[in-house]
C-alpha cells in the first residue's frame, strides 16, 4: 500500500534531520512517500532518496533523485565531490524522472 499525503496528518523532524509522516500506526520518511506518490509503487529496501540541495526537509519531487541502490548513490555524490555539477551529471539530473 501507498500511503497518499495528506494536509493535516501528523509530521515530526527526526534526530537525524528527517522529516517523517504518520502512516496508520508507523513513522515513514516524507521523501521516500514523496517519491513513492511520484512513481506509483512501494520503493524496495534497497531503493535510496537523495536531496539535490542536501536538505533533508526540503521534499519536493524536484528536489529528489532516486537511486536504485547505496552503492551507485555514492557514485554520485563522488563524482559531484571530485569534478563538481558537470554536464554529465546535470543530464542524469534531468532526465531522473524519465521512467521508462
Amino acid at each position: 500500500m501507498i500511503y497518499r499525503l495528506e494536509q493535516g496528518v501528523p509530521k515530526i523532524i527526526g534526530a537525524d534531520g528527517y522529516v517523517r509522516i504518520k502512516c496508520g500506526l508507523t513513522w515513514v520518511q516524507e521523501h521516500r512517500l514523496v517519491v513513492e506518490n511520484f512513481i506509483g509503487r512501494k520503493l524496495t529496501n534497497e531503493e535510496t532518496i537523495h536531496h539535490l540541495d542536501h536538505n533533508r526537509m526540503h521534499n519536493s519531487i524536484e528536489n529528489l533523485m532516486l537511486f536504485p541502490n547505496q552503492k551507485e548513490h555514492k557514485a554520485f555524490e563522488n563524482k559531484i565531490k571530485q569534478f563538481g555539477i558537470t554536464n554529465p551529471i546535470m543530464k542524469q539530473i534531468n532526465e531522473r524522472w524519465n521512467i521508462k
